[in-house]
């Protein structure tokens, strides 16, 4: 069991780093004093309430893409697979972990969440959901039911574990 929970936490790497690379590029843009570029550009929803808020922004995207992209380059260096095919795969866990984070501020704005606000299991697991099935949809990953398994309870449990040491790290203002 050891080996698949590492085989699929190394599978996953793009996407949980892609997932986690806004909170730094955040931190870095307020240290710096740049000013941060919503991805709804401030705009509301049909709703009255805004589509994604503040919390999403476009340097957090594209940090984000461009750190699992990178990280899937890396990794093929060190497995000594095609580079291209490494970077290509990270592209797409990274795009795909953003896409599953922006979905889900989606539904907690309408739900009436402000950012930052918990949704338990949704916050953990969506992400990794939409660029698992991102990447399935474009044969670059290919899980059986036994590995979904696998990474949906490691996903659940280290998101739950690097968000507590974000917290106590500072990065993050809630331990969530």
């Amino acid at each position: 069991m050891l080996k698949e929970v590492i085989t699929i936490v190394w599978l996953l790497l793009p996407a949980y780093f892609a997932n986690g690379s806004p909170v730094i590029i955040s931190k870095i843009i307020l240290k710096l004093r740049l000013k941060k570029h919503p991805m709804d550009f401030g705009k509301n929803f049909i709703d009255g309430k805004r589509v994604f808020g503040d919390s999403k922004s476009w340097e957090g995207f594209v940090g984000g893409v461009l750190t699992g992209t990178l990280t899937g380059f890396i990794q093929s260096i060190y497995m000594h697979e095609m580079l291209a095919k490494g970077a290509l795969t990270g592209f797409v866990l990274g795009v795909g972990a953003m896409l599953g984070d922006l979905l889900g501020a989606f539904i907690k704005r309408r739900l009436g969440l402000k950012p930052g606000d918990p949704l338990p299991v949704l916050d953990q697991l969506l992400f990794i959901v939409v660029a698992l099935v991102l990447a399935s949809k474009l044969n670059l990953i290919i899980l059986s039911i036994e590995e979904w398994v696998y990474a949906i309870v490691i996903t659940f449990l280290l998101h739950i574990l690097t968000n507590l040491i974000a917290y106590l790290l500072n990065l993050k203002s809630v331990p969530w």
